[in-house]
């Protein structure tokens, strides 16, 4: 499976999209653990990192999808 969704990534757009999930992640993990965050913007921040890792789950299961279709 590894190898399957490495060999994905060259895709430009899949790849441009993991990014923004990898690169928005730590953002909001470290404004999470910051202890000048608002409990009401912590819940907001729990919810949209269990969105950006459903996203990336989705993406994922799609390439291991399509390979095993062809």
């Amino acid at each position: 499976m590894k190898y399957t969704v490495w060999r994905r990534l060259n895709d430009a757009e899949i790849t441009s999209v993991l990014l923004d999930i990898a690169r928005a992640y730590p953002k909001l993990a470290l404004e999470y653990s910051s202890k000048n965050t608002l409990p009401c913007r912590k819940e907001v921040i729990k919810a949209e990192i269990q969105r950006l890792r459903k996203q990336r789950d989705v993406i994922l299961e799609l390439i291991v999808q399509n390979n095993n279709a062809s």
